[in-house]
């Protein structure tokens, strides 16, 4: 880095990135009790355990989504691509007690298997969580879920079965620009670049 590029401070700001979008999908129960499924997008969600494997998501306290999940206890997280954009910013725009979110953007819900959600079917990444425990932070709440199953479609897949980043071609948020932005090309393996360092200073 050159002298003249030094940080500079931009204040405290909600920053950090990639912010991955996902769809959280709830259950809101109508006057008459039917359940309507519905999802708000977010940009705020981490894994936060290994055992029991589990993931955070923030929303907040005035959205109804809010209200569901601690309502049914459970929630999904549906990953996203770039085919659904227009679809995906629709659901962070607009409430379920504005009109059906899945009626207007046409995406299908689906019943979760292992938990009381609905997900997004043209999702290729869909996540079914049980709501373990909620934390409040200021204007948010951190949903911390418990992964029940996590369910990828087929053609994302690579040789080992194991996910391929450009083939789920999906989305990640950039705040205070609020852009969307793709993953990005391949850099280096985790837990194999680092290791160059290891052995360059072996060598000297």
């Amino acid at each position: 880095m050159s002298e003249t590029d030094v940080l500079k401070s931009i204040g405290s700001q909600n920053f950090i990135l990639p912010c991955p979008i996902v769809l959280v999908g709830s259950y809101h129960d109508s006057p008459g009790g039917d359940k309507i499924p519905n999802i708000m997008t977010a940009a705020w969600s981490c894994p936060c355990s290994a055992q029991p494997p589990a993931l955070a998501v923030a929303v907040r306290g005035s959205r109804q989504t809010h209200k569901d999940i601690l309502k049914h206890k459970a929630f999904t997280l549906s990953i996203p691509d770039t085919k659904i954009l227009p679809e995906v910013d629709y659901c962070g725009i607009f409430s379920v007690a504005q009109e059906n979110k899945f009626e207007r953007t046409k995406l299908t819900p689906v019943t979760a298997e292992h938990v009381d959600a609905p997900y997004v079917q043209e999702c290729p990444v869909v996540i079914e969580l049980t709501l373990i425990k909620t934390c409040d932070v200021g204007t948010h709440t951190l949903f911390i879920g418990e992964i029940m199953d996590v369910k990828i479609r087929e053609s994302a897949l690579n040789a080992e079965g194991l996910p391929d980043p450009e083939k789920l071609d999906v989305l990640a948020y950039v705040p205070m620009l609020r852009e969307y932005r793709g993953l990005g090309e391949f850099k280096a393996k985790a837990f194999g670049i680092g290791k160059t360092i290891v052995a360059s200073n072996v060598s000297n």
